[in-house]
């Protein structure tokens, strides 16, 4: 499908359903009646060969239904890709250079500060490694 002169495609990866509904919440009021396209990628942390793929489609299912709903109310298209990959930033970026993104948008995961020490810095690692813009959003959910 042609762009438009002024659309914008944005990614927006999504970890879970909580975090579906968060990020939809602080997403939709900077993107309502603009002229953009939501990439939606639920990324799983293996290779695609590993996978238990039952499991992972339902739980992407429900995030893309979530997302789509959210979207749909203000009149944006959303398209839900799976994304598998052991680095989860790198893929991130590999399905920001596939779909033309101009930015990628994320909202923090409610996390403990143990957890934090110990998981992967996702953001941090997109940050230093980003071409194109890197919004992070607040959510009331996030710490």
């Amino acid at each position: 499908m042609p762009r438009s002169f002024v659309e914008v495609n944005v990614l927006l990866p999504i970890a879970d359903e909580e975090d579906a509904e968060n990020t939809c919440e602080a997403v939709v009021p900077y993107l309502a009646g603009k002229d953009c396209r939501v990439f939606v990628i639920h990324v799983v942390k293996q290779k695609r060969r590993n996978a238990d793929t039952e499991a992972v489609e339902a739980r992407a299912e429900t995030v893309f239904e979530r997302t789509t709903a959210c979207f749909d109310a203000v009149g944006i298209p959303t398209t839900g890709e799976i994304w598998y990959g052991t680095d989860i930033s790198e893929t991130i970026l590999d399905a920001a250079a596939e779909h033309a993104a101009d930015s990628i948008v994320l909202t923090p995961r409610k996390k403990s500060v143990w957890r934090r020490l110990l998981s992967e810095n996702v953001i941090g690692q997109l940050a230093r490694k980003v071409d194109q813009p890197l919004i992070v959003l607040p959510t009331e959910a996030a710490d």
